[in-house]
């Protein structure tokens, strides 16, 4: 792993200023930020070769489909998969719909059970929760522990032959919390469940692989791994895809359409009806390269580890609460018994620290805490002790 200032130097937008204070961006569990080699690969092919894949015959479409099936391998590679595993979404948020709709909607019946834990982002909470209203399913939610990872005991009480389908998160974006989905996975197979993992948080974090996880989809958005916004993958297991049915139809997904009947392609493009996320799926592509070439992921955890602990102890100092991890992950989540988080991250603003505040789309665990809102402070790689120390130097003025 190159050295961290080095690296600073391919994100343009970290060089910047706000209102003349240098910017400090602590919101990359929300978007990371983008270095110079991906925006200079999506726009080598608006300059150069922007066309439709899987469609012209003429030298540079046949250039665009290679470098967007070169990127569904950079992608596979990258999570231990096949390419033929890849599906490409607009985000973590159209593949759990995606699986929703082209699986679970075909095989689970009332009755059935689909578990969830309580820190979900609401992502992998509504579309469970519809689709259970919607066919009278049992939609059972699981709590964390004392450790804010799904707590493993009641987890395993609660399987059983009517469970369906777990869908978990692997990150906590709340918490920082990662639960332990190769155990979460094997308990479920066991009693013949399927298991979605919702990596949105994880994969910018820590090497990801599909086998020894044991899942059978898993999904993550590319505008979290230093890529661009619009474009995320769905992984699904080889041997499940006979079992998924298309549920978007139009150009490119079909093989022979007729009048009075048409044939599906073989997945994944069966379920890439039209225009895919081309220009984008080529920067995710770019934005694997960038990573597989200078990041080390166990020294990305240790350095992320480094700037949380840090940030704790200051905060605690300063007389906030924690609600997210003390001693682990990539991010923290705080608060003020007197001051609303609005008013926190809008003074933050004012110094040219970015952070979120509210309920970081995990409202019903807010209001279990009792709580309206909160603040996250959420890092990445890019981000150094020096703007953790200035953080706090900026929060104790408030």
């Amino acid at each position: 792993m190159k050295n961290l200032e080095l690296l600073r130097a391919d994100f343009p937008i970290l060089q910047q200023k706000i209102d003349d204070h240098q910017l400090i961006y602590f919101d990359s569990a929300a978007t990371a930020q983008v270095p110079m080699q991906v925006m200079q690969a999506m726009s080598d092919y608006y300059m150069h070769y922007k066309s439709n894949v899987d469609r012209g015959l003429y030298a540079f479409a046949e250039k665009t489909t290679l470098h967007y099936e070169q990127a569904r391998t950079k992608i596979a590679q990258f999570i231990g998969a096949q390419a033929s595993e890849i599906i490409f979404t607009s985000g973590a948020t159209d593949g759990i719909n995606m699986v929703a709709r082209a699986w679970a909607a075909h095989h689970l019946q009332p009755g059935d059970e689909i578990i969830i834990s309580q820190v979900e982002h609401h992502s992998n909470f509504l579309p469970w929760q519809q689709l259970a209203e919607e066919k009278s399913l049992i939609l059972t939610i699981i709590p964390v522990d004392a450790q804010g990872v799904c707590d493993l005991s009641i987890y395993y009480a609660a399987l059983s032959q009517r469970t369906k389908l777990v869908a978990m998160v692997h990150t906590s974006n709340i918490l920082g919390t990662t639960n332990d989905i190769a155990s979460i996975v094997a308990a479920a197979h066991q009693v013949g469940a399927k298991v979605l993992v919702d990596a949105a948080q994880s994969i910018a974090h820590q090497k990801i692989d599909v086998v020894d996880l044991g899942c059978d989809f898993l999904v993550f958005s590319g505008h979290k791994l230093y890529g661009p916004t619009g474009v995320g993958c769905l992984f699904m297991k080889k041997a499940l895809q006979p079992d998924c049915y298309p549920y978007k139809f139009g150009g490119s997904m079909v093989y022979s359409a007729g009048y009075d009947e048409s044939y599906w392609k073989n997945a994944p493009y069966c379920f890439e009806a039209g225009t895919p996320p081309i220009a984008q799926a080529i920067g995710l592509g770019a934005a694997i390269d960038y990573l597989s070439e200078n990041i080390d992921f166990n020294r990305v955890a240790q350095h992320e580890q480094e700037l949380v602990a840090i940030m704790v102890v200051g905060l605690q100092n300063l007389g906030f609460h924690i609600v997210s991890s003390m001693t682990s992950g990539h991010l923290v989540t705080f608060y003020d018994s007197q001051i609303h988080a609005h008013d926190i991250a809008m003074f933050l603003d004012s110094y040219g620290i970015a952070v979120r505040a509210g309920n970081h789309c995990v409202q019903p665990y807010h209001e279990k805490l009792g709580l309206e809102a909160t603040v996250r402070v959420s890092f990445a790689f890019y981000n150094s002790v020096a703007e953790v120390e200035r953080f706090l130097q900026v929060l104790a003025l408030l």
